[in-house]
């Protein structure tokens, strides 16, 4: 454990809680530079407050504190990469950053996830966690099927459904509803992000962004383990986990 993480979690108070959340607050804008007496007077301490508190928790002093603390967050950040890394075969930050971009782009559009079997138990999850997230997500409305009512009734509608992004879910890459989901929608403009276990497959060739997970392991044969859907999940919260950390930076930043 780190001496940064124990006293975070074991030695303030409540100011000094207040005093170490906002040092991290601006750590966390990419502001390495915010001198003591700027944190005293939004904390409304006095500086000579926060140097006995660095003292007591045995810095030499403020800045001090602050290296500390920054090199705790980039511990933090690394991690995150890591556990990333960890979950997806072909994982690069200009991957990360891709899907990052799209969801931003389509963060008020209609999106929709697809999967088949048990790729759509996951597609169901994520569906709703990116509803709960602000995302106006749908699963189990096929996209060919929501676009043939779209079309249907088009008198009755002012507009077509706008482009946006959809998340496929496949272990072969090969799934025929899946891949007619992901054609039809590519056809009325929408970002195609897969995830699959076979990098050589329909699905990774046609999406515009592919996470291939677990592709060196059995696909579902009897009692064989098969951690791809788990790990889809898990990566799926990742990237979440990444995009509002992104939003939040931004927001403070304009603030």
């Amino acid at each position: 454990m780190s001496r940064t993480h124990f006293f975070l979690t074991n030695q303030l108070n409540e100011v000094e809680t207040q005093v170490v959340t906002c040092i991290i607050r601006h750590l966390d804008n990419g502001e390495r530079k915010v001198s003591i007496a700027q944190i005293a007077n939004e904390c409304y301490v006095s500086t000579a407050f926060i140097s006995k508190m660095c003292k007591r928790l045995g810095f030499a002093g403020y800045t001090e504190l602050v290296y500390n603390l920054s090199q705790s967050q980039e511990e933090a950040q690394r991690q995150m990469v890591f556990d990333l890394s960890a979950l997806v075969d072909n994982y690069s930050e200009e991957q990360t950053a891709q899907f990052l971009r799209i969801l931003r782009e389509y963060q008020d559009t209609k999106c929709f996830v697809v999967g088949e079997g048990f790729a759509d138990t996951v597609a169901d999850y994520i569906a709703q966690r990116l509803s709960v997230c602000g995302f106006m997500a749908f699963n189990r409305v096929q996209f060919y099927d929501y676009m043939v009512f779209r079309e249907s009734h088009r008198k009755y509608l002012q507009n077509n459904i706008e482009p946006s992004f959809i998340i496929a879910i496949s272990q072969s890459g090969e799934t025929e509803s899946v891949l007619g989901n992901i054609r039809r929608a590519k056809q009325n403009g929408f970002r195609v992000i897969a995830f699959t276990k076979m990098a050589k497959s329909s699905l990774a060739e046609e999406a515009d962004l592919t996470f291939v997970v677990d592709s060196a392991r059995q696909a579902l044969i009897s009692a064989v383990p098969n951690p791809f859907f788990g790990k889809v999940i898990i990566a799926m919260e990742e990237l979440l986990g990444l995009f509002f950390q992104q939003e939040q930076n931004r927001m403070e930043k304009v603030k």
